[in-house]
């Protein structure tokens, strides 16, 4: 046993190739239109996940287009209390003040509420700090033009702006209450001002909430988290802390002054800076200027020196070293105001509340129904009472959940699209009950067809309803090329070609001879499910080879499909060409979940799980080797029937385990709570063989570095929950073998950092 250990934890580490596994940095729901989880509250600016200028004023122009589109706030003329305003913003930033400049420009009754003065952030950031007008492609329609220049610069340009329009902004009001009126909102200020608006915008940023190292000493008052003016580091033994661009530029200003420049990170090397403050730095390195400490933490902080840690195996350094220190610089970036927004009832990306974990219950006790349901069918008394006692417990539960649901319907029913899906979704879940309860209960087949039919019709319609949807919010030409061939394939050959196609044709003798080839070695005793192995491959489809009655066709199909052609597709275009073009489980993930791709869990628990997939395919090779062996070795060989036996045995805990609990209930269950593809990244064993074969794929996503703003929505958006910013920081391509091609990272991307390639 301790040779195998080594030998799994290499084998493991050869799959997931040095991985990264950074989190994803948490904002508050927000849709297209910039509106929150409450109805009339907007969110602009860095809120909104995109940490540049151009997009903060862009955002405050955009956000009143929206307002204005949807404009439910009446006229002066017919408000009958002046005193309320139609909009009130919360900041006076640059995202708050291109706000402010658009609603005077449409003559709105609005007021901006400012708790420090005009265009904080900006001030506080160090004296002759770097401006960079990115993305330099961006064109704003804002009244706020961005340009490259310094802090000094920039804060001429946004007086220059602010100059030409008189903006009615209350400075040194502190919102510190938002409540929800009958008609509109009131928001109290700490110094006790109330003030009523019909809308809300938050312009707020994060930069208020930064981050701290949470070591020992952080306390001391030698500790900073903000550089003001680098003088004040003068004949100081200077620590900066961090490896992006603040840290950087941080370190080269204060070198001019202090005694001493260190600058720690705990990366070997730095890979996020701007290629021009990486030259500034290397060169002041070189030159003794700054000692850049890479591969290091900081451990403590004292009253005189600072303790390091070394995190880089290859350095021969000790493993914690004293530096001497009279001030530390912390430059690790800022968090959302994250307690602040929830104070006011806004939903935070990936919050998980006592109701949401019901409905995970209530979808979990659904897919108990669909599966274990269509599963009784088959003989099997305790599926069905399994069926039986979920069904129960879903409309027991059902009771409480709806009355909270009904609660709810101004925010289910927002808008047109939340009003279909709501209803579509609550239909197909009536629809299936009902034909499941009328054929296992009442002895009526709706349509005269058993349960299988109706499942397998609500899942093409569910494909072809969504994946239309996909199509039009983001109507690029690779996700329309795509999702109709997701639509396709489950429509045609997943449904028609076996439940309706082949039954009618074999039916009316149009299949040719009974002894014919068809009949014989494709669909023999007119096992028309057999079509479903057209497309799903072995060990997804594990009936491909696990079968008593395996014709030399399949065998011969089977082994082509999952070992030539897939690999061949894998090698040439990734996991994606087969995850996220063909598989059907692939298809309900890219339409019905593809509102929840964010909800995928990032990090290393997470990536560590990604070996069950490995383990189940382990166990699905066994026992598909066991059957196989008693039917190809019974006539020499006298124990094969015994080895078939045991591989039966585990195939009915394969059936249970795998088919039903993790691809049915679980996979399907988790969809509005986990993503849509829980199932394809954690358990899926076909996936996890096509992850040995994507470890020698051409198939990449490139980057160019430059472009690269850290915004950290590449990783948020990835399905499948690849750290893919990591890889972008770095500008090397990504070899991750999780990756589908959904290409919701490079769509998603704002400045068009990345693109689908294959190595030369």
């Amino acid at each position: 046993m301790k040779m195998q250990i080594p030998l799994l934890s290499r084998y493991f580490s050869w799959l997931h190739n040095n991985a990264p596994e950074g989190p994803v940095e948490v904002y508050p729901e927000i849709n297209d239109s910039f509106e929150s989880s409450v109805p009339g509250i907007r969110v602009i600016g860095d809120l909104t996940g995109l940490p540049l200028l151009k997009f903060a004023v862009e955002s405050g122009s955009k956000v009143v287009q929206e307002i204005e589109q949807r404009r439910q706030i009446p006229k002066k003329s017919e408000k009958k209390d002046n005193r309320i305003y139609d909009v009130l913003i919360v900041g006076a930033g640059p995202a708050g003040v291109s706000a402010g400049i658009e609603l005077k420009k449409l003559n709105y009754n609005f007021i901006i509420l400012e708790s420090n003065d005009l265009f904080h952030t900006i001030k506080s950031y160090p004296k002759g700090k770097p401006i960079f007008a990115e993305p330099e492609d961006l064109k704003t329609n804002s009244e706020i033009h961005i340009l490259n220049g310094t802090k000094e610069s920039l804060l001429e340009d946004l007086q220059s702006s602010l100059k030409k329009w008189t903006l009615p902004i209350e400075i040194g009001a502190r919102v510190t209450q938002i409540q929800k009126e009958e008609v509109g909102f009131s928001v109290g200020c700490e110094d006790g001002r109330i003030f009523r608006t019909m809308e809300i915008i938050l312009a707020i940023g994060k930069s208020g909430d930064a981050r701290n190292l949470q070591v020992p000493g952080e306390e001391l008052p030698k500790v900073y988290h903000r550089l003001i003016d680098p003088k004040d580091f003068s004949k100081e033994d200077v620590l900066v802390v961090g490896g992006g661009d603040s840290a950087i530029e941080a370190a080269i200003a204060i070198s001019d002054y202090a005694n001493s420049t260190r600058l720690s990170y705990r990366g070997k090397e730095l890979v996020r800076p701007k290629p021009e403050n990486k030259e500034k730095l290397e060169s002041l390195v070189q030159r003794g200027k700054i000692e850049f400490l890479g591969g290091s933490q900081v451990e403590e902080i004292g009253e005189r020196e600072v303790k390091l840690r070394n995190t880089d195996p290859n350095n021969a350094s000790p493993n914690v070293q004293s530096v001497p220190n009279s001030s530390v610089l912390v430059q690790i970036g800022s968090s959302a105001p994250i307690e602040f927004l929830k104070k006011f009832g806004l939903r935070i990306q990936n919050q998980k509340r006592f109701w949401d974990w019901i409905g995970f219950i209530e979808m979990i006790l659904f897919a108990n129904v669909v599966y274990f349901g269509k599963a009784s069918f088959y003989g099997s008394k305790t599926y069905s009472s399994i069926a039986l006692g979920s069904l129960v417990a879903f409309f027991v539960l059902g009771i409480p959940f709806g009355i909270h649901l009904f609660k709810k319907r101004k925010e289910l029913f927002s808008n047109s699209w939340n009003t279909f899906k709501n209803v579509y979704i609550l239909s197909a879940a009536t629809y299936f009950v009902t034909v499941y309860i009328g054929s296992k209960y009442l002895d009526f087949l709706f349509l005269g067809k058993q349960p299988g039919f109706h499942y397998t019709l609500l899942y093409s319609l569910t494909i072809l309803t969504f994946g239309l949807r996909r199509i039009k919010a983001r109507p690029t030409k690779y996700i329309r090329k795509q999702t109709w061939t997701l639509i396709l394939i489950q429509v045609f050959p997943l449904f028609l070609l076996p439940e309706i196609v082949l039954p009618f044709l074999g039916k009316n003798g149009l299949l040719g001879d009974p002894n014919g080839f068809l009949l014989t070695q494709v669909f023999p005793y007119g096992a028309y499910w057999n079509a479903y192995g057209l497309i799903l491959a072995w060990p997804l489809n594990m009936g491909i080879f696990y079968n008593s009655g395996i014709t030399t066709f399949w065998l011969l199909y089977g082994l082509a499909q999952t070992f030539v052609i897939i690999p061949y597709l894998v090698y040439r275009f990734g996991k994606g060409a087969y995850c996220g073009w063909i598989c059907s489980c692939g298809g309900l993930a890219e339409t019905l979940g593809d509102e929840t791709r964010t909800k995928m869990p990032h990090g290393k628990l997470a990536n560590r799980l990604e070996n069950a997939g490995q383990w189940i395919l382990l166990f699905a090779t066994v026992i598909t080797i066991l059957k196989l062996s008693e039917i190809f070795l019974s006539s020499w060989f006298p124990f094969a029937h015994v080895l078939g036996s045991i591989g039966e045995s585990g195939k009915k805990v394969y059936d249970v385990v795998v088919d039903l609990i993790l691809a049915g209930v679980v996979g399907v269950g988790a969809y509005f709570f986990l993503s849509g593809r829980v199932w394809c990244r954690f358990f899926c064993p076909l996936s996890a063989l096509m992850h040995i074969y994507a470890r020698f794929s051409r198939f990449r996503i490139f980057s160019e570095k430059k472009k690269c703003i850290s915004c950290n929505i590449c990783t948020k958006v990835c399905h499948q929950g690849i750290d893919v910013m990591s890889y972008a920081n770095k500008g090397i391509p990504m070899d991750n073998v999780q990756c589908v091609r959904c290409s919701a990272c490079v769509v998603n991307c704002p400045t068009n950092v990345l693109s689908f390639g294959e190595l030369k």
